[in-house]
C-alpha cells in the first residue's frame, strides 16, 4: 500500500540532495530574479523562496540566520534583506510566480520559468550616437605630448650589404 507517500516532491533524489537542489534553485532566483528549470522543481523551489522572502521581510537577528542557513552565502542574504524583502513590504504572499513553457527536447520534461512577481528594474543606458571619424591619415588628438619615433632605414639590397645590421650590437662589446 502507498500510504502517506508524496512521490511528486521527490525529484528523483535522496532528502540531502534534494534540499541542496532546492536551495541552490532558490539561490539562483534570488540572483538572477528568473531561472529556467522543470516544472516540478520549480514547485518544490517555489515553497522554500517564498519562506526566504517572508523571512526576509522580518528583518531579526534570527531571520537573517535562518535565511543564510539555507543561502549559505553572506552576501546574497544581506540582498534578500536590502534589495528584495522591502519590494514585497505591501503584500502578504504570492511572491514567485510559474510560467509554463515548452517541453524539453531530450525527455520530454516539461520546462517552466519561475520568476520573482516584482523584479528589479535596470535601466539601460541609451546608446550613444556615432561621432564623426577622422579623415584618413589624420592622428586622433591625444593630451599626451607626441614622440617622434626614429626613422628607420630602408633595408639595402643584396644579402651582404644587409649582414652588417645582424652583426651590429651583438656579443656585448
Amino acid at each position: 500500500m502507498r500510504h502517506n507517500r508524496r512521490t511528486r516532491e521527490r525529484l528523483g533524489r535522496n532528502a540531502p540532495e534534494r534540499r541542496a537542489l532546492v536551495e541552490n534553485l532558490v539561490s539562483s532566483l534570488l540572483r538572477h530574479q528568473e531561472i529556467k528549470t522543470t516544472l516540478q522543481k520549480a514547485k518544490a523551489a517555489r515553497q522554500l523562496a517564498e519562506r526566504v522572502i517572508t523571512l526576509g521581510k522580518r528583518d531579526t537577528l534570527a531571520a537573517r540566520r535562518r535565511v543564510f542557513s539555507y543561502l549559505q552565502d553572506h552576501g546574497l542574504t544581506s540582498k534578500v534583506f536590502k534589495e528584495v524583502a522591502p519590494r514585497f513590504k505591501s503584500r502578504i504572499g504570492g511572491y514567485t510566480r510559474i510560467l509554463h513553457l515548452e517541453r524539453r527536447k531530450g525527455d520530454g520534461a516539461q520546462l517552466a520559468l519561475l520568476e520573482l512577481t516584482e523584479k528589479e528594474i535596470i535601466v539601460k543606458e541609451p546608446v550613444k550616437t556615432k561621432e564623426k571619424r577622422p579623415e584618413k591619415g589624420a592622428k586622433p588628438e591625444t593630451h599626451e605630448p607626441q614622440r617622434e619615433e626614429p626613422k628607420k632605414e630602408p633595408p639595402k639590397k643584396g644579402f651582404f650589404k644587409n649582414i652588417s645590421q645582424f652583426f651590429r650590437n651583438k656579443g656585448g662589446g
